[in-house]
């Protein structure tokens, strides 16, 4: 058995947005391969893994974090791209994975995955790369309760273990007790995008798009649900929105994500939005003979369960504005919305 496995995949319609590979669809191949990487260091597939108790364990996501490269976005990734991985998990007081993976359009070597060892090591290596926490856990009753365990026989197991707490459970723990996810950028880089209505945004639950295969509310499905109110706050919030064609083009850069309860189908979730511009006076922005990025946002969100209060996740995304060049009135509106924030 490789040490760190590699997988692939071809970016074809299923997995596409328009004009790009989908985030979603690429959160959730990443967590496939990261749990069936969970299940090899188990030696146990992953349908079978279960706690000392005979209690059915899923690897509930926590936290992740995306980075598409320092000059780049997800929009890089277009139809046909054949899409390489190569993944490192290792575990932590027995019930918490964390893992790691690295992206490209061609192989990875196994020295490049070998020589990543912590969060910092990811930071520097400029690649395109994501890191995800899991905990092990068991429902309990309905999904407003998961109860975290430690599978069945890892103790006579040889899985790697993290040399110290992951700082993926260290920055969970943080967030949740503060509420604050660390940003991208200082204030002094970002000119706020301020909406006329700055009530939340409600998303309704439904079960054939939300709920995976245990019944409980799938960790992407969290980012679609930002997708969407992100859509909302510029279209519709704002006293000079986005038009459609335009939201289109926005591309993830980045993004951190924590997310700490679930919710059942018959509930909602209500979305708090904030945007702003990054670096709005830097020009020009980054172009090449077939795009250019006219402006940069930075997106914070906060998910509350509808029914009682419950934080349900934080996230902060960097998105690009990455508009085609044979799109010269969509980057002729992209520059009028910029014009306008600098005026105010």
């Amino acid at each position: 058995m490789q040490r760190h496995p590699e997988f692939s995949f071809t970016v074809g319609m299923p997995n596409m947005v328009p004009d790009m590979l989908s985030e979603v669809e690429l959160l959730k191949l990443f967590a496939e391969f990261q749990w069936t990487q969970i299940g090899n260091a188990l030696d146990c597939p992953p349908h079978l893994l279960a706690s000392d108790d005979g209690e059915r364990l899923y690897a509930s996501v926590i936290q992740f974090e995306e980075h598409f490269g320092s000059e780049s976005s997800i929009a890089q990734y277009q139809e046909g791209d054949v899409v390489h991985g190569r993944g490192h998990v290792q575990f932590y007081a027995k019930h918490f994975v964390e893992g790691w993976t690295l992206f490209d359009k061609k192989p990875i070597p196994e020295d490049a995955i070998e020589g990543i060892r912590s969060h910092a090591d990811l930071e520097a290596c400029g690649g395109t790369w994501m890191s995800m926490t899991n905990a092990m856990v068991a429902r309990i009753a309905d999904n407003s309760r998961l109860k975290v365990y430690s599978p069945a026989g890892i103790a006579d197991k040889d899985v790697a273990v993290a040399p110290e707490k992951p700082a993926g459970i260290i920055d969970h723990e943080r967030v949740q007790r503060t509420g604050v996810v660390e940003p991208f950028f200082e204030d002094s880089r970002l000119t706020p995008i301020q909406p006329v209505d700055a009530s939340p945004i409600r998303y309704g639950i439904e079960l054939e798009n939300d709920l995976n295969g245990a019944g409980l509310l799938y960790f992407a499905r969290y980012v679609a649900m930002m997708n969407q109110a992100e859509r909302i706050f510029l279209l519709r919030r704002l006293e000079r929105p986005f038009s459609q064609p335009l939201a289109r083009f926005l591309s993830t850069a980045r993004r951190r994500t924590y997310i700490f309860a679930n919710a059942p189908e018959t509930d909602g979730v209500q979305l708090h939005v904030r945007a702003s511009a990054v670096d709005l006076e830097a020009e020009p922005r980054r172009r090449d003979a077939l795009h250019t990025e006219v402006l940069r946002l930075q997106l914070d969100f906060e998910l509350y369960r509808e029914s009682d209060g419950v934080l349900m996740a934080r996230s902060v995304a960097l998105k690009g504005l990455t508009i085609p060049n044979r799109y010269s009135a969509l980057q002729a509106e992209a520059r009028r919305f910029a014009d306008m924030l600098r005026s105010r």
